[in-house]
């Protein structure tokens, strides 16, 4: 369970940075590239009755620097796991 929590925390880590990085970096003229996002959306619908209105759908946007942390979280976890989650004999 506690390898979980642990990769749990290392890959939002690395989203929120993630985004953060790429937002920094935006107007940069070198790593500008960090910051390219695609937009991944399901909306299939909104039901309107006057004075309620209620959306369905998903979005997901992450950019470059967010999938390259999380390639790096996970190198991260893989190193360090074994050493910090020995098993108890």
């Amino acid at each position: 369970m506690n390898k979980v929590i642990y990769m749990s925390f290392l890959a939002i880590s690395a989203i929120v940075l993630g985004g953060f990085f790429g937002g920094l970096v935006d107007g940069a003229a070198g790593l500008s590239f960090l910051a390219y996002s695609k937009t991944f959306a399901f909306e299939p619908g909104t039901i309107d009755l006057g004075i309620f209105s209620l959306t369905f759908g998903i979005s997901l946007s992450i950019n470059i620097s967010q999938i390259l942390l999380i390639i790096i979280a996970i190198i991260v976890y893989y190193n360090t796991a074994p050493k910090l989650f020995t098993p108890k004999k």
